[in-house]
């Protein structure tokens, strides 16, 4: 893996994935059934690209101030 990435992982603390978990689980309350296997494999698929997305919001903070 590469530096970068190692270096976000160290700032994912239990508050911010929980944050995570509790977003995603938002998002998927209004269209499938918590419990379902339809509901699990959403789960998982959104929980991803949330990290992603935090993941480029990391980057895009962490240039931002290498540029100053």
């Amino acid at each position: 893996m590469n530096k970068e990435f190692e270096a976000f992982k160290q700032t994912l603390s239990e508050d911010s994935l929980r944050q995570i978990y509790d977003e995603t689980k938002i998002e998927l309350s209004e269209t499938e059934l918590e419990g379902s296997d339809a509901f699990s494999f959403a789960f998982v698929s959104q929980m991803a690209v949330n990290l992603v997305e935090k993941y480029h919001d990391w980057l895009q903070d962490d240039k931002s101030s290498d540029d100053k």
